[in-house]
């Protein structure tokens, strides 16, 4: 008959299983959506810090800015840009415009403190002041103080909301107000004295994916909804003049 095992060593096989099963637990618990560094273990307050941190970190994020609206007849205003933002600072990309109620789309570099504009009917870039046209400098987007990322830490009223879906992205809501003043820095047409509804989209890595800012940006006083969707953050986008 052949020796059965050493109640010793069977005990002790037993005793690995337990410890492995335990550290395996235990690395579960700190990895994941639930981690240290996940939104959902922080506070409101501490997520959009942290949104903050991240997007004045990346060395490049792209953007685009729309509203279904348009400001009243003979009015002035900016109706949607996308392209690439950077902290040099420095934007490429297009702005959509409304001058005198003809809409345009002009490509727009600006880098270095220089904004150089395709205008239409014109064949090359030109040196513009973007105020002549109701527009902000795009590449003051990039501003930690007042710029894009200023607004995601300037919200009254911050609570956490449902999640929602953005594409395939699954997102935490955070909804709160915005002043007027804050919100006029990157769309001229807003109103200092207002107060605009806000809603961010934050990724499961804290990372500021969408902004829904909803107020009076017109004369016309009816509200107004303006979107925005960050996204290739990190992707070291590198803009010259043209």
């Amino acid at each position: 008959m052949l020796p059965g095992p050493h109640p010793a060593r069977g005990r002790l096989t037993s005793l690995l299983g337990v410890l492995l099963s335990a550290a395996l637990l235990l690395s579960g618990c700190g990895s994941g959506s639930d981690s240290k560094d996940s939104p959902k273990s922080k506070s409101p307050t501490e997520v959009m810090e942290h949104a903050k941190k991240l997007f004045d970190d990346a060395s490049s994020v792209h953007l685009a800015l729309s509203t279904d609206s348009s400001p009243p007849a003979g009015s002035n205003g900016v109706l949607g840009a996308t392209g690439d933002l950077t902290h040099d600072p420095a934007f490429k990309g297009d702005v959509k415009v409304v001058l005198s109620g003809l809409t345009a789309t002009v490509p727009i570099t600006s880098v270095d403190g220089k904004v150089y504009a395709k205008l239409p009917l014109s064949t090359g870039y030109a040196t513009i002041n973007p105020g002549e046209y109701g527009a902000p400098d795009p590449a003051d987007f990039a501003d930690p103080e007042k710029g894009l990322s200023s607004l995601l830490t300037q919200l009254d009223g911050l609570e956490k909301g449902k999640d929602t879906r953005s594409g395939d992205q699954i997102l935490t809501t955070y909804t709160g107000t915005l002043p007027g003043a804050a919100v006029k820095q990157i769309i001229p047409s807003a109103s200092a004295k207002e107060t605009y509804e806000t809603a961010i989209g934050v990724d499961e890595k804290g990372y500021a994916i969408t902004v829904k800012i909803t107020g009076i940006f017109f004369s016309a006083g009816k509200d107004v909804t303006y979107n925005v969707k960050f996204s290739d953050y990190g992707k070291g986008v590198k803009i010259t003049a043209p």
